[in-house]
């Protein structure tokens, strides 16, 4: 019942009893399309950006009077771009925008405007200096990951230019633009937001890497990087997620930073077998957001291993967007309330007390 009154008094927000603009003063999203271009409803093709053609997916809020607060969810390696929006399993996100939420989906490069391409094309080692295939999301440990150290790369500024342009035609809530998704996607919202906190509101990476890293920036293999947050698991890590070295400060955010638990793994399959455990990459994630006094953190952990939120899946999407919406850019992060979440996720402010012993 607590949550059903805290959702509804947030829905009110959304709705419109308080300004959709408000804070939008020191937000940085300005409406531009690349000339000729006309977003519209449904799949969008052949919009460049960094040279190449990208696609996207706009899904329009419904009910909102006034500017729509925009949700951007990313799908991870396995599911489609429209499996993310419309299969429960796979998160069923375009959902949102029944709740009031204007929703705006990339489709991944390696889908070739596809959003219906899923693991396929999109499974593997990435190339041109990227860790993994399905988005530009961390630099590689080699040397020729190096020009990433302080470049965003084609995904994040891809992200951007669709919402820019989609605000060209759909009424979006400059303050309340946020960004999130699972695994590789989660993993990218880590780069969106440490490398453009300007742009961003704040968002929702589930089980992202950080790609943990020396002080210095140099790779750690796989298990020396969990051991080095086993060790100090308060600290703050580089990351090759982000700029090297990372910000000392952003811009105002709030961040949800969601664990699967124990089963939140990844087998890469023979011969590399285990390659990612989410443990220590969402410590070190939560870490560093919680440490910044301009964003609002908050971990969440859960029992549904490396996926999309399984229990009690579209009342976590709609607490944790509201969630997102009720702290627009430029909030006092001591105004900031934390709503019970839906049974089934443990979620509190500040880092993760209980991925190790403390």
């Amino acid at each position: 019942m607590k949550l059903a009154v805290a959702l509804l008094g947030l829905g009110m927000v959304l709705a419109g009893c308080v300004s959709p603009e408000a804070g939008s003063s020191r937000g940085k999203a300005e409406w531009t399309c690349p000339e000729g271009f006309v977003p519209h409803e449904g799949l969008n093709t052949n919009f460049p950006s960094d040279g190449v053609q990208r696609a996207f997916v706009i899904v329009p809020a419904k009910g909102v009077a006034g500017a729509a607060p925009v949700w951007a969810p990313l799908t991870g390696t396995v599911e489609s771009t429209n499996a993310n929006l419309n299969v429960a399993r796979s998160g069923a996100n375009g959902l949102m925008a029944d709740k009031g939420f204007t929703v705006i989906a990339p489709v991944r490069q390696c889908a070739d405007q596809d959003p219906n391409v899923g693991r396929g094309p999109c499974d593997g080692v990435g190339s041109n200096g990227w860790n993994w295939k399905p988005w530009n999301d961390g630099r590689a440990g080699s040397a020729e990951g190096n020009k990433w150290k302080n470049d965003a790369g084609p995904d994040s500024r891809f992200f951007e230019a669709m919402v820019r342009c989609a605000g060209t035609k759909f009424s979006l809530d400059r303050s309340r633009l946020f960004i999130g998704g699972i695994s590789s996607g989660g993993t990218i919202t880590n780069r969106a937001l440490t490398f453009n906190s300007e742009f961003w509101a704040g968002g929702m990476p589930i089980s992202g890497e950080w790609y943990v890293s020396n002080d210095d920036g140099s790779t750690l293999s796989f298990n020396d990087a969990r051991q080095a947050v086993i060790n100090n698991s308060t600290e703050i890590f580089q990351g090759r997620i982000g700029p090297y070295p990372l910000h000392n400060t952003l811009s105002p955010l709030v961040v949800i930073t969601v664990w699967g638990g124990e089963k939140d793994l990844w087998d890469c399959g023979p011969p590399l077998g285990l390659c990612a455990d989410y443990r220590p990459s969402t410590q070190a994630g939560a870490n560093y957001f919680s440490s910044m006094p301009n964003v609002v953190h908050v971990a969440c952990s859960a029992t549904h291993g490396h996926m999309w939120p399984q229990v009690n899946t579209q009342a976590f999407n709609l607490w944790a967007l509201t969630t997102l919406a009720s702290h627009p850019k430029g909030s006092d992060p001591k105004s900031f309330k934390l709503m019970p979440p839906p049974e089934g996720y443990s979620c509190k402010l500040g880092t993760f007390t209980d991925h190790y012993p403390q």
